[in-house]
């Protein structure tokens, strides 16, 4: 059983996981379970196999909405959870966020084992949950949450894997989590033919950046800066954003330092698409100033149509994901960025380089070698909990 929220048929990458897992286990039964009255999304689809489950779905039966909508008002969400799971039995639960933990836990006394993904760097999902938060920027949720600490951490001791994306985030976890066991297991990439690879052999003069528009983690600012330092010496060069654009503030913002840098002609916010395979095709470079990622899937998906990447060496997954002078560039500071930036343009000899090593590199993270991972953690994981 799969625990999100919501929003589970938007999330690409989750609906191709969990159908691969079918594909691959036709023996596994498997029940996708959320909670929410507004759409769950309308471009994706589970295998037919798949038992989606919303607890409080909208139907075609007007009484029914009514009594959702008021259930979800004065009920917990672990009050639906808990029934669910009670008339399912499952062998084993995949939670994706904290609060998925926490509505499948809370007043709930059974010992189903679970394993709790890890979606980011484990601080950023994890601090605000700390005892002793050393990252200022949790320190008002620190307090917001302190009444239902002890909640959370009863929760999280019931956690039977923890389940991170890169083998350096393993040691991040604090022990106050109790976690029993952690594994790595990446995030899987598509893999292309290579008549879906980016040619790089013709110069579009274009460099994009393909992710959520947003300034504190994303920092599309930060491109442009860098682009800014250097456009006089390409003028026919552009920078393309690609991605979930919801905030109009942060886009004015983008916008207005491009103008400071009177690259405001060529600097601009596509938004969000379903084709994204063509916008990587499109492109020479693709070009990543993120703080941080949990596994970088914009960055690899990139990788896999062949595009050499460049980003910051101190951003965590980032800088695993690019292998300075490889299959691109990490970069010490904004200087630095704009000057291997500068680099990249000039060189379409190394371009095309980068990008042939990219495609080697992220065949390790081919469906099939992820999945296979995966099987045996569920495996592993339900046997054990046999003979406990």
């Amino acid at each position: 059983m799969f625990i999100r929220n919501r929003n589970v048929l938007n999330t690409k990458w989750l609906v191709q996981y969990i159908n691969a897992l079918q594909e691959t286990r036709p023996d596994y039964e498997i029940s996708v379970v959320c909670d929410t009255y507004k759409k769950l999304g309308n471009e994706l689809t589970f295998h037919p196999k798949i038992k989606l489950i919303n607890l409080d779905g909208k139907t075609i039966n007007p009484v029914i909405n009514l009594y959702h909508r008021i259930r979800c008002k004065i009920t917990p969400g672990w009050f639906r959870y808990k029934k669910i799971i009670e008339q399912e039995k499952p062998d084993l639960i995949i939670c994706y966020f904290p609060t998925d933990l926490f509505n499948i836990t809370m007043c709930q006394h059974h010992n189903i084992p679970i394993i709790m993904m890890l979606h980011s760097v484990p601080d950023v999902i994890l601090g605000k949950y700390k005892n002793n938060p050393i990252d200022s920027n949790f320190e008002n949720l620190h307090k917001e949450f302190q009444p239902l600490r002890w909640i959370h951490h009863k929760a999280f001791k019931q956690v039977t894997v923890w389940q991170v994306l890169l083998s350096s985030f393993k040691p991040l976890i604090d022990k106050e989590f109790a976690p029993k066991k952690i594994v790595s297991i990446p995030n899987m990439v598509q893999q292309l033919s290579p008549t879906d690879y980016a040619d790089l052999s013709v110069e579009k003069k274009k460099i994009i950046y393909v992710a959520r528009i947003e300034r504190d983690v994303k920092r599309q600012h930060r491109l442009v800066e860098a682009f800014g330092k250097i456009a006089q010496d390409f003028p026919d060069w552009s920078v393309e954003f690609w991605g979930l654009h919801k905030y109009q503030k942060y886009g004015e913002e983008i916008m207005a330092i491009a103008k400071h840098y009177h690259v405001q002609d060529r600097v601009h916010i596509k938004g969000y698409t379903t084709d994204i395979l063509s916008v990587y095709k499109s492109a020479d470079i693709h070009a990543f100033p993120s703080k941080c990622e949990g596994f970088g899937l914009g960055i690899a998906d990139g990788q896999a149509a062949g595009l050499p990447t460049i980003g910051f060496a101190d951003a965590p997954a980032v800088n695993e994901l690019i292998i300075d002078g490889h299959n691109g560039f990490l970069a010490a500071d904004l200087d630095d960025f704009a000057a291997k930036l500068k680099e990249l343009m000039l060189n379409q000899d190394l371009r095309i380089k980068f990008g042939r090593n990219a495609i080697e590199d992220v065949k390790t993270f081919a469906p099939d070698n992820v999945i296979a991972m995966w099987t045996k953690l569920i495996d592993e994981t339900i046997q054990e909990n046999k003979h406990a």
